[in-house]
């Protein structure tokens, strides 16, 4: 189930790494192998504030009400996930799976440090913003909804470039009424991909989520 993002909570920046090995994909070319075998080497680039250190976690989940009734899901326990060293991360994934993929970004923070209670997603489409279209921090930050889902690819190598920023947002402490603010990462696909689906609330161009976000036409 999607849970909207509380605004007041943990800062968390992320980054991508390998994952998965591409033998299998590359050992064979795509015609010899079956839809479910296909496998996409996806590069996320990272530009602005960057990502080095950041945790990624790309996963797919489309409910079967979006879906034909069927749901399909990948990595819903996260375990596929790397952290970032440097500009750049790829994953090796499931060609069938990048429909409606998203990509969470979490930063490391110290245990004292104030929160922000969702994990930020990389952004593919704002509303009002065509795909191809370039979107400055500026006017991302005065957008009031976006989709972290992506379209997808049947391409087998796909390199995809993700502007960071930071806006300050409300801090989740101990203390009601606590003035406390933390930084949390704006993450966006330049130029704009495809979004799947329908369009969620941003908080200053955040979107942001507390599980595994659901894609599809209801999103």
């Amino acid at each position: 189930m999607k849970r909207k993002f509380a605004v007041g909570s943990v800062a968390v920046l992320a980054t991508l790494g390998l994952v998965g090995s591409p033998a299998q994909a590359e050992s064979q070319p795509r015609s010899a192998q079956t839809s479910s075998d296909a496998q996409t080497r996806v590069t996320l680039q990272f530009t602005g504030n960057g990502c080095d250190g950041c945790v990624i976690t790309p996963s797919q989940l489309i409910p079967a009400a979006d879906n034909d009734g069927q749901q399909v899901s990948w990595n819903e326990g996260g375990s596929v996930k790397q952290t970032v060293r440097g500009d750049s991360v790829t994953f090796v994934v499931p060609t069938e799976s990048t429909r409606g993929m998203t990509f969470s970004i979490e930063a490391p923070a110290k245990k004292s440090d104030p929160f922000y209670d969702a994990v930020p997603l990389v952004v593919f489409q704002y509303a009002g913003f065509s795909p191809g279209e370039w979107v400055e921090r500026a006017q991302v930050i005065r957008t009031s909804s976006g989709s972290p889902c992506w379209s997808g690819t049947t391409e087998e190598s796909v390199s995809l470039s993700v502007n960071v920023r930071a806006v300050k947002r409300p801090a989740l402490t101990d203390t009601p009424d606590d003035p406390t603010t933390v930084r949390v990462p704006i993450a966006w696909v330049a130029p704009t991909e495809q979004a799947f689906g329908g369009f969620t609330q941003t908080d200053r161009g955040i979107v942001a989520t507390q599980d595994i976000f659901e894609c599809g036409g209801s999103a």
